[in-house]
């Protein structure tokens, strides 16, 4: 008996662990990565070298050639563990993603909700209110998966065979607990961080989903009356990424450097622009009174393009070549002088962080301030993905 005993557990658990093989290496739909060249320099924002799932597309990175791809490493995702409720057994799935050090060239394996902790403490002041700080996990953790289940070979070789990174201006910024006490002191963190790990441990496992896939949720920090659709920043239509009321311009008294100025005399105006490569066909000899012409805006007000001596750019060159905070801006000529007067903070596509922070300041959830900001999502389990 004791023998039959010994082996009916290993029978068991064998078959535990083909089961949860299969479904981590189950039909994951294929991902095509395919984008068309856009003009000028990405923004350099965390969020603006992305793909997205199937049919929605936008670019990982600015020259990427199409590709089809199917990731067979989820398996390798997931330790489990058994606990016991009161009248049921459970399998808990712990995710664990890779994440490669940009500053050190180290991979290091981590608990997904550890690793999200760090991101959340990087992304959103912890000062937020709590519903905030919650929709931020779940943005977070859904970017996670979605980068864990489809980066292309490429990407994965950018980050030397992890799924991530911690370069802020290529995937998320993060920071340990153990770093964070070493910078500011563990007496300082600690509260800080504890409410960031309830934010985290109370949305555990959940993602945003589209049509039953992993949407992939970017974020930026503050809009003005409305978000950016991702088809005006990366030039394909994304549904769950459009343009939505956001709170911001009603509460601007509230947000530090909500508007901004940018300020540059003809010559400085002029070198900057040469220095980018406007020297080809622009004509810098009219008065400078006229060297600003058609500023064409958007669907969500931000500036499309403006003509400028004579040579016609977008919105998103001029945030790049004069690191404006946002393409929602003004440019006038003003007393010898070109004025830039910026709103908001970031690409304005996704969730607004300062915005998800006033909705929950005025008694909405988390998952209410999701489903604003992501159009026609669903929340589910991560687990079911692997």
């Amino acid at each position: 008996m004791k023998y039959l005993g010994i082996l009916f557990i290993f029978l068991f658990a064998f078959a535990i662990f083909v089961t949860f093989t299969v479904i981590a290496e189950g039909d994951i739909e294929n991902i095509l990565n395919t984008a068309d060249e856009q003009n000028g320099l990405l923004n350099p924002d965390e969020t603006d070298n992305i793909q997205v799932f199937k049919n929605y597309i936008i670019k990982e990175n600015e020259f990427a050639e199409p590709e089809n791809f199917i990731n067979s490493k989820t398996s390798e995702y997931f330790k489990y563990s058994e606990y016991s409720g009161e009248n049921t057994k459970n399998i808990e799935k712990q995710i664990i993603i890779s994440v490669y050090d940009a500053k050190t060239n180290e991979i290091e394996s981590i608990d997904l909700n550890e690793y999200l902790c760090g991101v959340v403490f990087s992304e959103m002041p912890s000062s937020f209110e709590i519903e905030a700080l919650k929709a931020q996990a779940v943005a977070a953790r859904s970017f996670c998966v979605y980068k864990m289940l489809c980066s292309t070979d490429a990407i994965r070789e950018e980050h030397h065979g992890a799924d991530i990174c911690n370069d802020y201006t290529h995937c998320k910024d993060y920071i340990s607990y153990e770093n964070a006490c070493e910078k500011y002191s563990e007496e300082y963190i600690l509260p800080l961080w504890e409410k960031i790990k309830n934010a985290v441990w109370d949305t555990e496992n959940e993602i945003i989903t589209y049509e039953s896939e992993p949407a992939i949720t970017v974020f930026h920090a503050i809009s003005g009356k409305e978000t950016e659709s991702a088809e005006n920043v990366w030039g394909n239509a994304v549904p769950y990424l459009v343009s939505v009321p956001s709170e911001e311009e009603n509460n601007k008294n509230e947000i530090r450097n909500y508007i901004t100025e940018s300020i540059y005399n003809a010559d400085e105006f002029k070198d900057i622009l040469i220095s980018n490569g406007f020297s080809l066909r622009a004509d810098f000899s009219k008065n400078e009174s006229v060297w600003v012409t058609n500023i064409k805006l958007n669907s969500s007000g931000r500036v499309d393009t403006v003509d400028i001596c004579g040579k016609t750019v977008t919105g998103r060159r001029l945030r790049e070549i004069f690191a404006l905070r946002s393409t929602d801006f003004t440019l006038e000529y003003k007393n010898q002088a070109f004025i830039f007067t910026v709103i908001g903070y970031g690409h304005g596509v996704g969730m607004s962080q300062y915005g998800a922070n006033l909705m929950a300041k005025e008694g909405k959830n988390y998952k209410e301030i999701l489903l604003w900001y992501y159009t026609g999502v669903e929340i589910n389990q991560a687990g079911k993905f692997f």
